[in-house]
């Protein structure tokens, strides 16, 4: 391996359960396993650990532009609408409609052109794409 590549992100939740609930049935990550504290556990999309850690809410996660956004991250997804449903199903706020330009979702009955932003449990924003050039510089295992 010549280049460093992303292996790891972690997330603080005020439920890791809920957290873990939302991660592998609405974005379809797989759980792994608990980590050896019981606290906190490992997701994977296949590729990169997602730990969720415990934090305690007090409240004081202000909202910011597009949820509380404290952590920001994008998914390439192979169907945009199977996503957009199982986020729906799941009760995900759909934040925005186009990643880019930020539209409004006028009704979350229909389902965006291109990509979508959606809130986690804690407010993260999670950028929704089924395109596969949604974000320079990215490159993918089978390329």
């Amino acid at each position: 391996m010549s280049e460093p590549r992303f292996a790891h992100i972690a997330f603080r939740c005020s439920d890791i359960n809920r957290s873990r609930d939302f991660y592998t049935n609405a974005l379809g990550w797989r759980f792994f396993d608990y980590r050896p504290n019981s606290e906190s556990m490992d997701l994977t999309d296949g590729f990169i650990n997602v730990t969720l850690l415990p934090y305690e809410d007090d409240g004081t996660r202000s909202v910011m532009e597009e949820g509380h956004e404290f952590i920001h991250l994008g998914v390439i997804v192979d169907d945009l609408e199977a996503t957009f449903n199982k986020c729906l199903e799941w009760g995900a706020e759909i934040s925005k409609g186009d990643v880019k330009d930020r539209t409004v979702i006028e009704s979350i009955s229909e389902l965006p052109e291109r990509s979508f932003k959606v809130l986690d449990p804690d407010g993260n924003v999670i950028d929704v794409s089924a395109s596969r050039d949604e974000w320079r510089c990215v490159r993918f295992f089978d390329e």
